[in-house]
């Protein structure tokens, strides 16, 4: 089963650390490639691709996030991301060209089921934890674990 393309993933990182970075360290927030910001610093990206495979999907999202602050040493960059979720977890990973893989997982999913309807595949309020690679990423601020915040999807599934 594939997706129509239609649907988004709205993440928002972690509400601390947006406030850190746009209020406090007087820092930047900057979303590109399609990718929005909404009420209460609500990251939207679009939907690029679904695929099912088995009980879990790979899901594959347009968009990045950029915050930068203290003259670009803390500079957390959250591109094209990518989902795998089903019922035992999952990982969201980004695109960063350091990386082996060009992938780097920054936050583990809890186990989630999606909810259907008609025409939609949704996952709400999934709760996220900072992956161990991503412990860098985010300046060493957060261990491995920390709770982030959580996530929602929705994707259209194809008749």
């Amino acid at each position: 089963m594939t997706a129509s393309g239609a649907g988004e993933l709205r993440w928002a990182v972690r509400e601390s650390l947006l406030g850190y970075v746009t209020r406090i360290a007087r820092g930047t927030c900057e979303v590109s490639g399609g990718a929005s910001e909404g009420d209460g610093g609500v990251f939207a990206f679009p939907l690029r691709s679904a695929v099912q495979e088995g009980p879990d999907w790979r899901l594959s999202f347009a968009g990045s996030v950029r915050l930068q602050a203290h003259h670009g040493l803390m500079d957390i960059l959250i591109a094209d991301p990518e989902i795998v979720v089903g019922p035992d977890g999952g990982v969201l990973a980004t695109h960063l060209a350091d990386q082996p893989d060009g992938l780097l997982a920054v936050v583990a999913l809890d186990a989630a089921e999606a909810e259907a309807d008609a025409a939609d595949l949704t996952w709400t309020g999934v709760p996220t934890h900072l992956a161990p690679a991503a412990v860098d990423l985010f300046g060493t601020v957060y261990p491995a674990g920390e709770e982030m915040a959580p996530i929602e999807m929705r994707i259209t599934i194809d008749s």
